[in-house]
């Protein structure tokens, strides 16, 4: 019965372990992420920009930013070891060695009179008869007459001196660290610990191999899927024209999977409306045109959007479901576009060359993607080959300032002015 109870008493301490070996080295990780994000700063840091508090996020936006369903889980994990180490330390304070020279006060070595002595003072404060409180009887007959027992036989207290327990050797014992009411096999808990048994030697272990085998045979090295590559593989044709690029790119399966919901049909509608000049339909028949980009698969409609959002800087009006939807679909680009890349530069003739024409739409939408620069800014004008592009990375630059510029000085002007500020 000892044995089972000193068995039961480990039981937090096998949680806890089992607890902090994946939560210690996420929490380490996590931490690692989000100190090199904070050292990332992407804002501008002039005097004037501090000053007016344009990048300073208020309280409620840090603790929504904060407020995670994976912070919060982490955060509950670390509660629960946190109290179990409390309980742990309690416990352990509760088992206690036996002692029988500490349990009568006496020094080891004592002599028998000063055995006797002791017992006699502590029997008239826990004898039944002198205390009638249960604890104190439970003391008496499992503390201080076990102790006095093995001082006063000469057997028992050799083998304390010796093996340091009055019985003799002991035997080394092996135990599971399970509740009590486990270990109860006569009644129902058998059952219970036979499933308990199950589920953490064989389940467990089988459900970890399966949800590995079934993401490992999804993804590839790169972990990208393996639905997106061969959707890329599909629709990449050596005629494939730059502007026509963006449509494969936002086939990708990890874009399929995005979540479509009720509440982001008005914001997307204010997006399309902002965005509606960037999107190549065609003016003439404008109204068939909306009905047939929106008649497309939501995923496809929403991710496509969310890119043109960030290729005309419309990110800021976006509310906060889409905001996330919306870094996702960044956070996934670049990766995207290396393998719609290697898609366009894989060898196809004889002579080991790729085709130009897809690769070099890679190129211009992932620069537009990085710069924030819409691809209709990309075209040829007034003798630019790169267009207004590079004038819209400027600070305070926009289309319309271009446009204002331009009717005064002339767009000529303006690409020697731009030729001369790059040479």
């Amino acid at each position: 019965m000892a044995a089972s109870e000193e068995n039961s008493a480990l039981f937090p301490i096998f949680i806890l372990t089992i607890m902090a070996i994946p939560l210690v080295p996420y929490t380490v990780m996590k931490l690692c992420r989000a100190a090199s994000k904070k050292s990332k700063s992407i804002h501008c840091n002039c005097s004037e920009c501090v000053r007016s508090g344009k990048y300073r996020k208020s309280i409620f936006k840090r603790i929504s930013n904060f407020s995670t369903y994976s912070n919060l889980t982490l955060i509950l994990l670390w509660v629960v070891m946190i109290f179990l180490v409390y309980y742990i330390k309690n416990m352990s304070r509760e088992i206690q060695v036996f002692d029988p020279y500490a349990i009568l006060g006496l020094e080891p070595g004592a002599l028998d009179s000063e055995i006797k002595k002791n017992y006699r003072r502590l029997s008239i404060q826990y004898h039944p008869d002198k205390n009638p409180d249960p604890e104190a009887h439970k003391y008496f007959i499992e503390f201080i007459t076990k102790a006095y027992q093995a001082l006063t036989d000469p057997v028992s207290r050799e083998n304390y001196e010796k093996y340091g327990h009055p019985d003799g050797r002991q035997g080394f014992q092996m135990g599971i660290a399970l509740p009590q009411f486990l270990l109860d096999i006569d009644g129902a808990s058998g059952g219970i610990l036979l499933l308990w048994i199950v589920g953490i030697c064989i389940l467990l272990p089988l459900v970890i191999a399966v949800i590995y085998l079934s993401r490992s045979a999804k993804y590839t090295g790169n972990y990208v899927m393996h639905q997106t590559l061969s959707a890329y593989y599909y629709f990449m044709k050596p005629s494939l024209a730059p502007s026509k690029v963006m449509e494969v790119f936002i086939k990708a399966a990890e874009y399929m999977e995005s979540p479509v919901r009720r509440t982001d049909d008005e914001p997307l509608q204010k997006l399309f409306m902002s965005v509606r000049s960037e999107l190549n339909l065609d003016l003439k028949n404008i109204k068939q045109e909306q009905a047939k980009f929106w008649k497309q698969h939501p995923a496809l409609v929403k991710t496509e959007l969310l890119i043109q959002a960030q290729l005309t800087r419309e990110s800021a009006d976006l509310p906060p479901a889409l905001l996330g939807d919306f870094r996702r679909v960044l956070e996934l680009a670049p990766r995207l576009l290396e393998e719609l890349m290697k898609m366009a530069v894989r060898p196809r003739t004889s002579q080991g060359f790729g085709w130009l024409r897809p690769a070099t739409g890679v190129v211009e939408l992932s620069q537009c993607i990085i710069q924030a620069v819409p691809l209709s800014a990309r075209k040829a004008t007034g003798g630019s080959t790169e267009g207004i592009a590079p004038f819209l990375q400027l600070p305070h630059f926009s289309e319309s300032v271009i446009k204002k510029i331009a009717r005064k000085v002339g767009g000529k002007i303006i690409c020697c002015i731009w030729n001369a500020i790059i040479q």
